[in-house]
């Protein structure tokens, strides 16, 4: 009896590690690149103040007659 005409050899494919490895993600999180600001027109007061009426004329805080 011959010993087996093909000898027993490794695998031709060992095992290897995956080709891509795990990474951390590409795009790491990073702050709101727009913060928070102000409101860019701030409360002003009304453009128009409050006036005494036109048909009123007033002298000194007394009121003038119409005569």
């Amino acid at each position: 009896m011959s010993p087996h005409p093909t000898p027993n050899t490794p695998h031709p494919t060992p095992h290897t590690q995956h080709p891509t490895p795990h990474t951390l993600h590409p795009t790491p999180h990073t702050p709101h690149p727009t913060p928070h600001t102000p409101h860019p027109t701030p409360y002003t007061p009304h453009p128009t103040p409050y006036t005494l009426h036109p048909d009123l004329e007033y002298s000194g805080g007394r009121p003038i007659a119409n005569t």
